[in-house]
């Protein structure tokens, strides 16, 4: 499924995307379409295991059967991650290091568990160079991420479903490329995923059971007037780290980031939405970024979602209520779900 509209956006403006399947069909299609990475996490791994076991039953028979369930499952993740770390490796290398990564995701649950997910990000890091480590952006994991870009280990901040998340990442991964430099190592890259189809899903969540009335349109336009806020500081600061939206929920949410220096990460189903859409009125090939949000919307889940302004706000969250935001735990949870499942493998 070759995707023209990304392949131009990826073409003609700074936005770059990467596609948010392991599925090596899925790939392929991707790279035809201009992607430059792909993204992994716990269901992605566990979906290309169950779907094509032909293509890994001999590593998989060859694991260790003493290993611990955790063991186990990051060896499963090894075999996935290495493969397509291996694809990409051209180029990676052709870019010098600013392209062509795979991602790969510590386990959910550790993300208040700061040393288990700075032993786990060094063994991602060494499956190859072009791995960037997966880390939540909870309490903890702000500490692994400064840790692990001072060791000039590549890194992706995720379940990060607030704005004062994303700042607290970029900021981590500053302190941390500091020290690299001054140790003499050379700072690594590093991307923050937004997962705003997280968020949405969340506040979504809240509008049933509060019955608050919330359109789908609204809980929409809203995810992205944060991506764009939320852009815009990130640029005015000057950060190095680059923002990662992710988890789209329709095809609106990546064309109105289109001219943004950012890499998305978008799944298969959404990149078939950009093509029926395309195909059904036509996308303008022009860059959206600037375009005006709805701030109608924004007001109206302001004020009928008030949880809503804890993520929409700089300051909304501090660094110890990241942990218990609503929208972080059920992120983490349903990404532990699938880490769980991948023991049964």
């Amino acid at each position: 499924m070759k995707t023209d509209y990304l392949l131009w956006m990826a073409s003609h403006t700074k936005s770059q995307w990467n596609n948010d399947s392991t599925d090596h069909n899925d790939i392929e299609d991707a790279l035809a379409s201009g992607a430059v990475g792909v993204t992994s996490n716990p269901p992605l791994t566990y979906s290309v295991l169950t779907e094509y076991p032909e293509l890994y039953k001999e590593e998989i028979d060859r694991l260790d059967p003493s290993l611990s369930r955790d063991d186990r499952i990051v060896a499963l993740i090894e075999i996935v991650v290495k493969r397509i770390a291996s694809r990409l490796a051209d180029m990676h290398h052709a870019t010098g290091g600013l392209q062509g990564y795979v991602r790969a995701q510590v386990k959910p649950l550790d993300g208040d568990n700061a040393e288990k997910m700075l032993e786990v990000g060094k063994k991602f890091a060494s499956f190859a160079k072009n791995v960037k480590v997966k880390i939540p952006g909870t309490k903890a994991g702000i500490w692994v991420l400064e840790e692990l870009a001072a060791l000039g280990i590549p890194t992706n901040p995720t379940v990060c479903v607030s704005i004062s998340q994303i700042l607290a990442t970029a900021e981590a991964d500053e302190r941390g490329r500091k020290r690299a430099v001054q140790a003499g190592i050379e700072p690594a890259e590093s991307t923050a995923a937004f997962v705003m189809g997280r968020l949405q899903d969340y506040l979504a969540a809240l509008n049933e059971k509060q019955n608050a009335g919330v359109s789908v349109e609204d809980l929409e336009h809203a995810m992205i007037a944060m991506t764009k806020k939320l852009y815009r500081i990130m640029e005015e600061r000057g950060y190095h780290q680059i923002l990662m939206p992710a988890a789209f929920r329709c095809a609106r949410q990546v064309t109105e980031l289109s001219g943004a220096r950012v890499e998305m990460t978008i799944h298969p189903k959404i990149q078939k939405m950009i093509n029926d859409l395309d195909a059904e009125k036509g996308i303008e090939r022009v860059e959206k970024l600037n375009d005006p949000v709805d701030e109608e919307a924004v007001a109206r889940v302001l004020e009928a979602l008030p949880e809503f302004r804890k993520a929409w706000d700089e300051d909304g969250l501090s660094i110890d209520e990241f942990d218990d935001f609503g929208a972080t735990v059920m992120t983490l949870e349903g990404f532990d779900q699938a880490w769980q499942k991948l023991y049964t493998l």
